[in-house]
């Protein structure tokens, strides 16, 4: 399956912002999108057809804190905003 930019780009941007925060992170072929993975928490970030927020540039967080036993729907600027909290407490 090919990558679609669209759903690859709020990954890549998110990306960029956990390297600039020097906040450890791997990336994944995903469906037609992206994942990231965190070597220290099981939680993950995506964005592909099945996830929610995809047509809004937006990513999917699973298994964080703030999704309550559910998803989060979040712009990459909150994402990293919220993975440097945990990463650093």
């Amino acid at each position: 399956m090919m990558i679609n930019p669209e759903y690859a780009t709020p990954i890549l941007k998110l990306a960029n912002l956990c390297t600039f925060k020097n906040i450890p992170f791997t990336l994944n072929i995903i469906w037609d999108g992206l994942q990231i993975r965190f070597p220290w928490h099981p939680g993950d970030m995506a964005c592909h057809a099945g996830t929610y927020g995809h047509t809004n540039g937006c990513v999917e967080s699973y298994e964080f804190p703030w999704d309550n036993g559910d998803v989060s729907v979040l712009e990459p600027e909150e994402a990293v905003d919220l993975l440097f909290d945990l990463y650093n407490a």
